[in-house]
């Protein structure tokens, strides 16, 4: 068999072009420690556990970080993906500008120095964002 579905241009930018070069030149399977080790998989949990590490990940992101600087995020992994670096680097300037005149940078020092949990105001709700 060939590399199919364009598995030859993400593997490689998965788990480095000579994981990619091993993994689909010799066509063996992967269990899951290997495929953590080599960052085919972000993380590792034991078996019947998924559903609560999953939990209690997201619950841990909603506890802690800023629900504005996680959306910039991934706007940012969703924009930059075909990029240059130049570009993503001077996207994130003036992102960064951005950020630093916002409530969320106060509300994140504010809360490390003062050893609390953050208090991040929620995002807006777009009609937008609804289905129809």
């Amino acid at each position: 068999m060939i590399a199919e579905y364009g598995i030859s241009w993400l593997l490689p930018r998965l788990v480095g072009h000579g994981r990619a070069t091993d993994l689909l030149l010799s066509g063996r399977m992967v269990d899951a420690e290997e495929a953590f080790r080599t960052g085919l998989i972000g993380h590792l949990v034991p078996t019947g556990s998924v559903v609560d590490a999953a939990v209690a990940y997201a619950a841990d992101l909603a506890r802690r970080c800023s629900p504005a600087s996680m959306a910039t995020i991934k706007s940012q992994l969703s924009n930059d993906a075909d990029g240059t670096y130049a570009d993503s680097v001077t996207r994130a300037e003036g992102l960064m500008l951005q950020a630093f005149r916002g409530s969320d940078v106060v509300e994140g020092v504010g809360s490390h120095l003062d050893k609390r949990p953050p208090n991040f105001p929620s995002l807006p709700v777009r009609s937008s964002d609804v289905p129809v």
